[in-house]
């Protein structure tokens, strides 16, 4: 006769291997162990029947829809957008279903018919999709109902059943656990508490007692009785809730909390990290230096050259900015290949060709062999979906598939560190004596679900289907068992203008919640402190400034501040130039561009001149994001001073445009380069174009105090050039389209000659590059954290 060993059901992988390790300690027989999914898998069988996988179903739900105005439902019929969005579809009717709920029901229910339309059309695709599974002998679990049968061969291997149950059995799942009590000695596992009595109603019918809330139950569902029934203790010690601004920064209050844990005689092996986000994983994977963790959930492919490189791509083909031309620099990649063999194509209609290559292009930089084989796996099963049947999508929509697809990869996590990293629903069965759970906020707890698209929580309720309020308890729920079987508990939320604390909290946690930021008392275990030390020291260097070339802005920069001088021109330290965010020259910049075209190819004498301008702004529309606003608001600007500029240019003509020059001054020489020389009769007119929406300029008054001589360097060149002192010098005020005159012009040469000769004079000895004295100089300059200003 076979010896019989019990089998013993769990709701996770996670937990059978916890059961497991606890059992090592002792010597005795191990029971036989599935879990939930598992053992459903098992129990049933399904007579000439196939299982339908995740890519046959899209499938024949795009199938389904044919013929259907899916359109009102908010869902678009197009493939690549379908694909993203059959799951409402899906999850709906298997939520009708699992839980046996008919649509024609709800009609009935829904009296003042707001869901009517929505409804028909559902009805309609569903009865399609039965059809087409039916037609093709395909079951999913939206008809496995109507065609399992329960397995007794499999059921007769066992002395009996032992299920720990904790979550939610729908109506199907239930019948099913019914009809195997029925053939075999069924006992269920299950804590009941405030928040799970929904998911608890299932068992009423079948006890004769009362089920009370925090006790631990054994009952036979065979016998239909309770054979073990324990008061709950609340195992909680202590209770630490920590607020931050920043999410990262959350890691080091992890980091923290395990190191505390530790030094108070906590096994590391007993301490779970709980993430209510799973896909901050991969964000804690990369501050994991000292391999603290081991991850539940896997690891994250985001972080390997695989997936770094096609995200690469993707982000440089669709957005042309300087941050993803040096991501592809960063990586190493062939940026003329890319352009070459990619681009030409990336707009392209897919074909399996041209999608084999980018694949393989990609697939090329990985050396892991487990993230090769499941990427081979992922590839396959892709262009089962996308080549089956004839599609016209572009390439670029679908590589926004295949990156979709990819991004879910995750590697098993072996011979990692002891600290376990899990989600909710992986914590289910598992008791740790530390726990640390992170991102504690309203964005991610209650989880929402895409189960609540097309009904209200008042019809679901009406017409017995688990609302949104059921799910909220029964992650509440989730979460009491988990607190309240652990010793200690470290909790972080991210605590901003836009963040906020769950509100789960209040009742979850018998504390006062402080609402203090922490994240300077702990950033430091993520990020070296660099003390910044400020150069105070005096700089005296010797400097012949007679030999320097100065334009008018170099000029007026060491007049203004001889320390700023120093660090650009002479030590040229440079401010960087990657961000996106313009600086402050880079709007003048564009504008004098434009107009220095506009004259220069002399389109202002052309008869649809306006459009040309127009034209010459809409080059500059799409460099830089940043200056989109501006660009259109200066396009009306110059649009009015070009009127202006067309009446005035009746009496005068533009001989040049940005005229550069290089000559000597009192034995000094000075550069720059003149935005517009105009001849009116005999007098040439020098300008200079002013962005500015506030130009100040000198007067006889104030002309003593003044640093700017960039007019005064115009006129000089204007007199070398041009042999003459018939030259007036302006300011073309662009913001207000006004021609100002330089009128302090005479005093101004004559004060420039007094600069030089200091200048002369200073370079006979060393000179001391002090810094300005008037602080409201540093408010815009960037060399403020060198200065300590």
């Amino acid at each position: 006769m076979q010896f019989k060993q019990k089998l013993l059901i769990f709701p996770t992988s996670r937990a059978i291997r916890s059961y497991i390790t606890k059992q090592k300690e002792i010597n005795t027989l191990l029971p036989f162990v599935l879990t939930i999914d598992d053992f459903f898998k098992k129990s049933i069988i399904l007579k000439d029947k196939k299982y339908c996988d995740e890519e046959q179903r899209f499938l024949f739900l795009k199938e389904a829809i044919k013929n259907t105005n899916v359109k009102k439902l908010g869902i678009s019929d197009n493939f690549t957008k379908f694909l993203k969005q059959n799951d409402y579809i899906y999850r709906f009717f298997l939520e009708l279903s699992s839980e046996k709920v008919d649509i024609e029901s709800i009609k009935s229910i829904d009296t003042y018919d707001y869901y009517i339309e929505h409804l028909e059309i559902l009805q309609e695709i569903r009865k399609n999709y039965l059809q087409i599974l039916d037609e093709n002998s395909y079951v999913d679990r939206i008809n496995i109902s109507q065609h399992y049968k329960i397995n007794k061969n499999f059921l007769k291997k066992f002395e009996n059943i032992e299920l720990v149950f904790e979550g939610y059995f729908t109506k199907v799942e239930f019948d099913m656990i019914n009809d195997i009590s029925k053939e075999i000695k069924l006992i269920i596992n299950f804590y009941s508490n405030e928040y799970n009595q929904k998911s608890l109603e299932v068992f009423k019918d079948s006890l004769n007692e009362e089920i009370q809330i925090d006790y631990k139950y054994k009952i036979d569902l065979s016998q239909k009785e309770i054979i073990k029934k324990d008061k709950i203790e609340n195992k909680l010690n202590s209770l630490e809730i920590k607020g931050f601004n920043s999410r990262i920064n959350q890691i080091s209050y992890i980091k923290s909390s395990i190191v505390k844990s530790v030094q108070n005689g906590v096994n590391p092996s007993d301490i779970a990290l709980v993430l209510p986000d799973e896909s901050f994983a991969s964000v804690i994977q990369l501050f994991d230096n000292e391999k603290y963790f081991n991850y539940a959930m896997g690891r994250s492919i985001k972080n390997y050259k695989l997936y770094q490189v096609a995200f690469a791509i993707n982000s440089y083909l669709n957005e042309d900015e300087i941050k993803n031309s040096k991501n592809i620099e960063f990586l190493n990649l062939d940026k003329m290949y890319i352009d070459k063999n990619i681009k030409t194509i990336w707009k392209k209609i897919s074909t399996k060709e041209n999608f084999d290559f980018i694949c393989d292009y990609i697939k090329s930089f990985e050396e892991n062999e487990e993230i090769l084989e499941k990427y081979d796996e992922v590839i396959y099963k892709l262009k089962i979906l996308l080549f089956s049947h004839e599609n016209h999508i572009l390439l670029k929509d679908l590589y926004k598939i295949f990156l979709q697809k990819i991004s879910k990869i995750t590697l098993d996590d072996v011979n990692s560190g002891k600290i376990t990293v899990l989600g909710l629903l992986e914590t289910r069965s598992i008791n740790f004596d530390t726990v640390i759970i992170c991102d504690f906020n309203e964005s991610f707890i209650p989880k929402k679900s895409v189960k609540d698209k097309f009904l209200s929580s008042k019809i679901k309720k009406l017409s017995n289907l688990p609302t949104q309020f059921d799910r909220e308890s029964l992650q509440k729920y989730y979460y009491k068992r988990l607190i309240t079987s652990c010793k200690n508990v470290f909790v972080s939320y991210v605590n901003s203008d836009t963040n906020q604390i769950s509100r789960f909290a209040n009742e979850l946690f018998d504390k006062q919640i402080s609402t203090d930021i922490n994240d300077n008392s702990y950033k430091h275990i993520l990020y070296n402190n660099h003390n910044i030390s400020h150069f105070d020291e005096k700089i005296v260097d010797k400097i012949d400034l007679t030999k320097f070339e100065w334009s008018a802005t170099s000029f007026k920069i060491y007049l203004e501040c001889k320390r700023k001088f120093y660090l650009q021109y002479i030590l040229k330290i440079y401010e960087h130039t990657i961000s996106l965010k313009p600086k402050g020259f880079e709007l003048g910049s564009i504008i004098h561009t434009i107009l220095e075209k506009f004259y220069k190819e002399k389109l202002y004498l052309e008869s649809d001149s306006t459009f040309k301008l127009e034209e010459l702004f809409n080059e500059y529309r799409s460099e830089n994001p940043f200056l989109i606003l501006d660009l259109e608001i200066w396009k009306k600007k110059i649009k009015e001073f070009f009127d202006y500029d067309l009446k005035r240019l009746e009496n005068a003509k533009v001989i040049s445009c940005e005229q550069a020059f290089n000559i000597s001054f009192e034995d000094i020489k000075i550069k720059g380069v003149i935005d517009r020389i105009d001849l009116v009769g005999d007098y040439y007119e020098v300008i200079d174009y002013k962005t500015s929406s506030a130009l100040k300029v000198d007067t006889l008054k104030n002309f003593d105090k003044s640093k700017d001589f960039q007019l005064e360097f115009y006129y000089l060149a204007m007199s070398a050039l041009y042999n003459t002192d018939k030259i007036n010098t302006y300011y073309y005020d662009l913001s207000n389209t006004l021609l100002v005159e330089e009128i302090a012009l005479d005093k101004k040469l004559e004060l420039l000659v007094e600069k030089f000769n200091e200048l002369k004079e200073i370079s006979k000895n060393e000179i001391s590059f002090d810094k300005c004295e008037e602080k409201s100089t540093c408010m815009y300059c960037a060399y403020t954290t060198i200065c300590n200003r």
